[in-house]
């Protein structure tokens, strides 16, 4: 079989539920190049019900070096079983999910895939026939497991990644051992469920050489996020020439673990001095004066708003010669959606006689100062979880963001934008998600790489990346702690990546 005849290959899976025809999906080998290649599963939902709590499991003797819109939860010699990314968990009827990954080696067909799942009527589980068989042996792989453990009152993630690809981590609740993993090089998360009560910890023991290192970038614990650049014990940290001597690190350098606090802790501390108070604003379209010119945004509240609960910030910033209810319509870049009522958005609208952000005498930044002040006293905000994203001229209004108010936003997501906005810098690092498109001829490709630089920079971060998910997307490596920079080039033009909104929506969530 060619290259270019397995690159196109793909099978066809009628998947049989026990209520009859209900799914199809399909896989397909969408690049090799002899050492490796890029694989692509879809799962289509047909029935009449959402389909849920569904894996796709396979048989392929390869090694999957990286892994977008899903994770494995559990893989044994040559068989792997994926489970969808949190966005992908439910489909709804007539939707599909696609997952991919990299693997090596390459020179391999599509292979035979058995989908699992439930839908309103029950369980179901059906295999397909191969559309290809292998057609090289390679290497088996039992890396990275997103597996979860017996069922508890305590849910609980790791999100992490080994240096190797051999480094192995242990939860352990309370002093007793929950769940062990074997991690990839790339970010993943880890899942797991116990009723055990107490300090939550993360360990790495296989430091069998200076080259095997764990990175931990937050746990999450009953859906509170727990960065580790946070916590002040960390018995792995290298500093002061020793082991434990660099405490507030994400790094696991030697065999120790990271202690995250107890599962019933709240490790929030950082609402705003709205929170307690009764809901200030209602939801829709606001005015407020700044500098004796009227400014108008659109404001989305939760509708289940709790007073107690700080929530995130997100602002969203219209495109050239667009409005606030543009956005608003738009769903603010359709995040909403994914946010399950965890976050408040702002849609801010351009001043009156302009095109966009142009932040003449600093206008649009004394705006935005303005919106955060009413915010803070009038709603429950997290303050240390405060965003910006935005498309055009959206993006570059992100950008001066995130260089002006470092100390305020905790993360920015620009697409196709760059550095045209005016803003005063404040030397800070800031973690930016970035993607811009390669045949942009509206707003130059090269502009979009030119921010990328200054972020990379900014945030002190090497020259060495690896792929995350999605692809084609990569992460800098060595960046300051808790301040990533994520790059996404894609083959498109001046316009926004179809991931844009699930992939920013997750580099948010890791805050």
């Amino acid at each position: 079989m060619s290259a270019i005849t397995r690159s196109l290959a793909a099978v066809l899976l009628c998947l049989m539920w026990s209520t009859g025809h209900a799914a199809q999906g399909s896989m397909t080998i969408v690049n090799d190049w002899g050492s490796g290649f890029q694989g692509e599963v879809t799962v289509t939902n047909d029935s009449s019900s959402v389909l849920t709590n569904w894996t796709a499991e396979f048989d392929m003797a390869i090694s999957i070096d990286n892994i977008w819109g899903a994770q494995i939860r559990s893989s044994s010699g040559n068989r792997f079983v994926i489970e969808p990314a949190a966005w992908g968990a439910e489909i709804a009827p007539g939707a599909s999910v696609t997952f991919g990954f990299n693997a090596s080696p390459g020179n391999l067909s599509a292979v035979s895939v058995t989908v699992n799942g439930d839908t309103g009527a029950g369980s179901s589980s059906s295999s397909s026939s191969s559309g290809g068989s292998s057609s090289s042996s390679g290497s088996s792989s039992s890396s990275s497991s997103g597996s979860s453990s017996s069922s508890g009152a305590n849910a609980i993630t790791v999100r992490a990644r080994g240096t190797t690809g051999s480094e192995s981590i242990t939860l352990s609740v309370g002093g007793a051992d929950v769940q062990s993993w074997t991690l990839t090089t790339a970010m993943m998360d880890y899942v797991a469920t116990t009723n055990l009560e107490g300090d939550v910890t993360v360990a790495f023991t296989n430091d069998d050489d200076g080259d095997a290192d764990v990175q931990i970038d937050y746990v999450e614990v009953n859906n509170q996020i727990r960065q580790a650049e946070d916590q002040n014990e960390n018995t792995g940290a290298w500093g002061n020439s020793q082991c434990g001597g660099g405490s507030n690190s994400e790094w696991l350098h030697c065999n120790g673990y990271i202690n995250f606090g107890d599962t019933s802790s709240s490790s929030n501390d950082s609402g705003s001095a709205g929170c307690g108070l009764a809901l200030g604003l209602s939801n829709g379209r606001h005015s407020i004066n700044v500098g004796g010119m009227n400014r108008e945004y659109i404001i989305d509240i939760p509708n289940n708003y709790d007073m107690n609960n700080p929530y995130r910030l997100i602002f969203a910033w219209h495109w050239r010669g667009g409005s606030a209810d543009n956005v608003a319509n738009d769903s603010y870049y359709n995040l909403k959606g994914l946010s399950n009522d965890t976050a408040i958005f702002v849609a801010p609208n351009r001043a009156e006689g302009t095109d966009g952000w142009t932040n003449t005498n600093g206008r649009d930044m004394d705006f935005l100062r303005a919106m955060l002040d009413q915010f803070s006293n009038t709603l429950c905000i997290d303050e240390e979880r405060i965003f910006s994203a935005g498309w055009s001229y959206g993006g570059m209004m992100s950008f001066a963001v995130g260089r002006e108010m470092a100390a305020t936003f905790r993360a920015i997501a620009p697409s196709s934008g760059a550095l045209w906005t005016p803003y005063s810098d404040s030397g800070l690092p800031m973690a930016a998600w970035i993607s811009h498109g390669t045949s942009d001829s509206v707003v130059g490709f090269g502009s979009g790489e030119e921010a990328r630089d200054l972020y990379v920079s900014a945030n002190n971060c090497s020259s060495t990346t690896v792929p995350t998910d999605p692809w084609p997307c990569v992460e800098y490596q060595n960046c300051d702690t808790g301040h990533p920079v994520v790059w996404c080039p894609f083959n498109g033009g001046h316009t926004t990546p179809s991931f844009y909104s699930n992939a920013v929506w997750d580099f948010f969530s890791r805050f």
